[in-house]
């Protein structure tokens, strides 16, 4: 009975160090949906992601893989079969970063905009390339989206056949904030 007792206070303590806004909004959620109000509980789910998402210290990335042919909108592309590609073909990805802020450029507009690097290793983990700002993907809304497809399109020329990888970094230009990942290519004749 002590132990049952203990274990009551210890769980009972641990749920208040875990309270905190993100709990409580969650509560709130809870007691909208339990009235029957989705629409304030989904305004409220939204306000909730907005404080998480402005709080990441750093951009990641939900999806980061190649394609056949650039995405039309998000999520709304095909997974190419292989990485393997001719010399010179052009290698196309399609990301979808998360944990960006927003430019203002007025008018009732926002903006996601972003730096691109890029860094080819060879099989070994070399550095073959060091590419800052070798392109930009700048978009602008009337919405503070967050669902945003970044295609990305690299020609890498003379590079011989072998086993690559190609590390692409985003860099916010809204923010000091930054993510990487990682692609694993082959070039083939």
């Amino acid at each position: 009975m002590r132990f049952s007792l203990g274990l009551l206070l210890s769980v009972a303590t641990l749920a208040q160090a875990v309270a905190g806004p993100v709990a409580d909004q969650a509560a709130a959620i809870e007691g909208k949906l339990s009235e029957g109000d989705g629409a304030a509980a989904i305004s409220l789910a939204q306000d909730l992601l907005a404080s998480v998402w402005g709080q990441a210290m750093q951009l990641s990335f939900s999806q980061a893989l190649l394609i056949e042919q650039e995405a039309t909108g998000y999520g709304v592309y095909n997974p190419r079969a292989t990485n393997v590609f001719k010399p010179g073909e052009p290698i196309l990805i399609y990301c979808e970063p998360v944990g960006f802020d927003y430019g203002n450029p007025g008018e009732g507009l926002w903006s996601v905009n972003f730096f691109i690097d890029l860094q080819v290793l060879d099989s070994g983990g070399n550095q073959l390339a060091n590419l800052p700002e070798v392109t930009q993907y700048n978009m602008v809304s009337r919405h503070l989206n967050r669902e945003i497809p970044a295609n990305i399109t690299y020609t890498l020329q003379g590079i011989k056949p072998g086993r690559y990888t190609l590390v692409t970094t985003l860099r916010d230009k809204n923010s000091q904030k930054s993510g990487s990942f990682q692609t694993a290519i082959e070039i083939a004749e």
